[in-house]
């Protein structure tokens, strides 16, 4: 292993030969992901934390020659809503590296509790200690109900100490993955509030329990002053050149009727008179606070990362320059902030908030959001759209996924949710898009990687091997079944054919009245109950029992169905054989 200059800071070169291994790279970094590449080539046991000597450690003679796309390849964990232990946080670094993903968003504070010590403002972790870790309503897994979140009611569970964050800070460095803690304001703010109400625009303490609550920091000096505490805390903590301030789902009502925000408004020339923004002032005043705060942590020469938010009304010609922006709620309005010379990091609810339904199934877990938002999805971002000037593209810095937690109160939760959607990921911001494979050449690759996560102790989904068949709008639109010639190879022990539908994409899902398995042309089994993709549980899954006297023959398989409601319906079958 060793260092060349002369390749990109990331990239490396790997080449396998029968004699030696050799890794070169760009940097440290660069090293580092070529040895990951190498362990991809070994066994997926190399990835556990218990490796069996008896594995067989060949590996194919290969020579790779890698950079990524992207310098931010990211992942958001939300540790208020719901605390994760440090030993889980450790492992979800080995996650992440093991993707080849570097940032790691952590979402420390929020309404329903703060998560990370400071030690000038010890009561921001106690308001919370004396409640449950989570409510048995906000299971995700639970077969009787569909969970419900509980926004604005403090969660227990426990919180970072300074020594747990530099361990972990410590540990994601060897791993070449840069932590990127949120400190949000104004809004979000219940906790800090409730600890310390002087800091408020009331003085009072919260009464609203809801996500976007109508409670905000203050303008005034001391609060001000208890922000710029926290964020020098941070940095000591941090050494990530990137600060996040939150900034989203701020409502201006309170900042609206206090006389001495209005004041603070006049006095700065914030002024606004704007009809069709009857908050453009406030808007102006909350930019004004963003760039204040910026500043402060510029003089450690970092950077402010704010939600799309901070650029809403006319605010992106007020932002500091050099700000970085995350912008959830557009798409398009990547595009307009980094020709405007922001740094973007692609965040979009739709395809990378991972609070969501990953395929469309009654037996998934409840999700916040609905979607479902799939691997196939992130997998094709455009992450570069067209209208972006040369400077614009220069300007994307990459990409993250979210976890909000509201939904996911156990690690396992959380993990599920995450994987396998972080690779696509992964790949999405590490390989170009004229390099990169089409999605149904990734899946293959993913159904063994599988194999790796689940060496890695991930509680994630599977991904079933590729289709035998898939269906689409042109085939619904011809209204026939269709014939599959596949080559069954039931056996005694596994006489059993199955069939598994999976949607996909579209408004509409697949009405299927039955499959049947057939030798020229005649029926030998058949099951022809009725199932809708999407629908009740096991209603998409059909299962015939082949005679022993067609045990290794070649038999094809009719499938009746339709589409339901339209034909813009997208799926796969998977033909499997089982013992029962």
């Amino acid at each position: 292993m060793s260092i060349d200059a002369s390749l990109p800071q990331e990239g490396y070169q790997l080449e396998i030969a029968p004699a030696e291994v050799t890794i070169r790279g760009g940097s440290n970094a660069g090293v580092f992901y070529g040895a990951v590449t190498f362990l991809q080539a070994l066994p997926p046991a190399v990835f556990g934390r218990e490796v069996q000597a008896q594995a067989n450690w060949s590996t194919p003679a290969l020579r790779i020659e890698d950079a990524p796309l992207c310098t931010w390849r990211g992942l958001h964990l939300d540790s208020s809503r719901h605390f994760q232990p440090k030993d889980f946080l450790l492992k979800f670094l080995d996650a992440m590296a093991a993707q080849k993903l570097n940032r790691l968003h952590w979402h420390l504070v929020d309404s329903e509790a703060w998560r990370l010590e400071i030690r000038k403002y010890p009561k921001l972790t106690q308001v919370h200690r004396d409640f449950p870790a989570y409510y048995p309503e906000e299971i995700p897994t639970n077969p009787t109900f569909r969970a419900k979140y509980r926004y604005g009611h403090f969660h227990g569970g426990g919180h970072y100490s300074q020594a747990d964050v530099r361990e972990i800070v410590a540990y994601a460095q060897k791993l070449h993955i840069t932590i990127v803690p949120e400190i949000e304001f104004p809004g979000h703010a219940m906790a800090a509030l409730t600890a310390y109400p002087e800091l408020g625009t009331t003085g009072k303490v919260p009464v609203v329990r809801s996500n976007i609550t109508p409670d905000l920091f203050g303008v005034h000096p001391r609060a001000m002053t208890f922000l710029k505490d926290v964020l020098d805390e941070t940095m000591e903590l941090f050494p990530s050149p990137w600060i996040h301030f939150g900034g989203d789902e701020a409502p201006k009502g309170q900042w609206k009727n206090d006389a001495y925000t209005q004041k603070r408004i006049d006095e700065l020339g914030l002024r606004i008179s704007d009809p069709e923004h009857p908050n453009a002032s406030e808007d102006a005043m909350q930019a004004w606070m963003f760039n204040e705060l910026a500043a402060h942590i510029a003089k450690k020469k970092r950077r402010a990362v704010g939600w799309e938010e901070i650029m809403h009304g006319k605010n992106l010609d007020r932002l500091a320059k050099g700000a970085v922006i995350m912008p959830w709620l557009s798409a398009a309005n990547g595009a307009v902030a980094a020709n405007a010379g922001y740094g973007v990091v692609h965040t979009s609810v739709g395809p990378f908030y991972l609070d969501s339904y990953q395929v469309k199934s009654p037996n998934e877990p409840s999700a916040l959001y609905g979607g479902p938002f799939t691997l196939e999805q992130i997998h094709r971002f455009q992450l570069f759209p067209a209208n972006l000037t040369e400077s614009g593209r220069s300007n994307i810095l990459g990409a993250q996924c979210q976890l909000w937690t509201e939904l996911m109160p156990r690690t396992d939760d959380v993990e599920y949710q995450a994987y396998p959607r972080a690779c696509a990921l992964a790949e999405l911001t590490w390989t170009a898009p004229e390099r990169r494979a089409d999605t149904d050449e990734f899946l293959a690759r993913l159904v063994g990687h599988g194999a790796r996560l689940t060496a890695l102790g991930l509680n994630h989904r599977r991904v079933s091997p590729k289709a035998s068949q898939q269906w689409s709008p042109e085939f619904l639109s011809s209204g026939a079944a269709w014939e599959l010639a596949v080559a069954v190879t039931a056996t005694a022990e596994k006489p059993f054919v199955l069939l598994n539908f999976q949607y996909r994409e579209g408004a509409h899902g697949l009405d299927i009245q039955g499959v049947e398995l057939l030798d020229n042309g005649q029926v030998v089994a058949s099951d022809k109950h009725e199932g809708f993709t999407g629908g009740q549980p096991r209603a998409n899954q059909y299962r015939m029992k082949v005679p022993a006297a067609y045990f290794g023959k070649n038999l094809t398989l009719r499938i009746l169905a339709k589409g339901s409601g339209g034909n813009d319906s997208r799926g796969e079958v998977s033909v499997s054989t089982a013992a029962e």
